[in-house]
């Protein structure tokens, strides 16, 4: 699955979290190649009497943790009439519950110095907590609580309802890049439980009672649906002790199973998109904003990693092949432009999206970029090319698990999605063993013009065409 990038020294992988071991055979020479590195995590893993899994990593370096939970619930989950359930779902559960007053959990982490947050995606719903350590015990209550006894007051239900509703204009109707996002999903994933947005469908957001969504809430919020992961100033023992005492007896849904594998259906994943097509969205962009999208595939697949090389090489900074093409060339045709690999559970798009400098052909420029692209696979596909990616993708790898949050979030992450955090390990070896033949092939696989789909969003487009 892609990664956030971050361009950083070498040497903070010696500086930070004591639970990350660099290994060199050489102590005063500086490390030819990332793949010299050995990154060994020191995590326990266990899973409680009612079968949810935690995660602890001991870093002691200062009094603070970071606690994620994973629930295994979004998007894909929701059919049609009940889209935006998870991300309204995932509002409320900073309200009351049975035992706390609305607001107790984020009052409770403010006053003492911590943050929290959460969000929802197409294949998980994530809670998140920054603290100082001696709130523990606190910390592991509050979730216990939200696990087990939401109350959906009505009252509060419909405040949100009206937030939420917001924040889907905000995102979507009032936002370009929202727009030819969402026309994209809908495109490309067309009649998949990926074909729509998070948020959900005006009219279902509208509709959906408090009784589905206590339904949907049961349904998914039980312990053996959940990974949690802490990172920090922590004693493992101790505090799997606690989680069992605390979370251990909330009972697990014996129906969870059942209920996911019939929504987790393969033919539900089966796109109906009739590619290729020219798409053209009315919206506020001042000059075209495009997007250029070509199926792809899910997460944790030698053909996804090389896609994730493919993306760094053809859009990733000032020296990517489409940025010196469209950008920094002598007769510029876009302000902006990168390239980037979607990966989903079940699925996923590889995408290319940018915005045209005034009085730029909209038309001229597709036929400019699919030329372009036809040449990519072998013009910019090259050692130099590979390699370089290649550092940029290992030392982002690293640079991002210097926090305990950055390492939460990757444990996380690797647990949900591969069923095994150690999964970064084989990671790292197909990052260091991807070739040029390996990243032109999925290059000449996946970029066919005849899979494609190309939207543009712009104000002089009739208003007809609004999604």
């Amino acid at each position: 699955m892609s990664r956030s990038v971050y361009i950083c020294l070498f040497g903070l992988l010696l500086s930070s979290c004591g639970n990350i071991t660099k290994t060199s055979s050489k102590k005063n020479k500086f490390a030819g190649s990332l793949s010299e590195l050995n990154l060994k995590l020191d995590v326990e893993k266990r899973t409680l009497s009612n079968g949810m899994k935690v995660l602890i990593s001991e870093n002691h370096k200062l009094p603070i943790f970071s606690l994620y939970t994973y629930y295994d619930v979004g998007g894909r989950y929701e059919y049609e009439g009940t889209t935006g359930s998870t991300h309204f779902l995932e509002h409320m559960l900073f309200k009351k519950t049975k035992n706390n007053p609305a607001g107790t959990f984020s009052k409770f982490i403010e006053s003492n110095g911590g943050n929290s947050n959460a969000y929802t995606t197409f294949d998980n719903t994530v809670y998140y907590e920054n603290v100082p350590s001696y709130t523990i015990e606190k910390i592991i209550n509050l979730e216990a609580e939200r696990m087990a006894n939401l109350e959906l007051e009505p009252e509060a239900f419909e405040k949100e309802r009206k937030v939420v509703l917001e924040e889907r204009k905000m995102r979507y109707e009032n936002s370009p890049r929202g727009q030819i996002y969402q026309s994209m999903m809908k495109t490309m994933f067309k009649g998949t439980p990926y074909g729509g947005s998070v948020i959900g469908e005006e009219k279902d957001v509208q509709n959906l009672s408090r009784e589905k969504m206590m339904d949907f809430y049961k349904d998914f919020y039980a312990p053996n649906n959940a990974i949690m992961v802490i990172v920090g100033d922590v004693k493992a023992d101790a505090v799997v002790d606690y989680l069992e005492a605390k979370l251990g007896k909330i009972p697990a849904n014996e129906n969870l199973d059942a209920l996911k594998k019939k929504l987790d259906r393969k033919e539900r994943y089966i796109s109906k998109a009739k590619l290729p097509v020219v798409k053209k969205v009315h919206g506020q962009s001042a000059t075209p904003m495009f997007t250029l999208s070509f199926p792809s595939i899910g997460v944790g697949t030698e053909d996804g990693y090389a896609l994730d090389f493919l993306s760094s090489i053809l859009g990733t900074g000032t020296s990517s092949y489409l940025t010196q093409t469209f950008v920094m060339n002598r007769k510029p045709k876009l302000t902006s432009i990168y390239a980037a690999n979607y990966t989903l559970k079940n699925s996923g798009v590889f995408f290319i999206q940018g915005q045209l400098l005034d009085k730029v052909s909209l038309t001229k420029f597709r036929r400019s970029l699919m030329k372009s692209l036809k040449k990519a696979c072998h013009i910019a596909v090259t050692p130099r090319n590979v390699q370089k990616t290649k550092n940029i993708l290992l030392v982002g790898y690293y640079s991002g698990i210097q926090t305990n949050a950055g390492l939460a979030s990757f444990l996380g992450s690797n647990e949900f999605f591969y069923g095994d955090y150690k999964k970064y390990e084989e990671e790292l070896a197909i990052y260091n063993s991807m070739t040029v033949e390996k990243v032109k092939a999925a290059c000449n696989k996946y970029l066919n013009p005849k899979k494609s789909a190309f939207i543009s969003v712009w104000k002089k487009h009739s208003k007809k065409h609004r999604k």
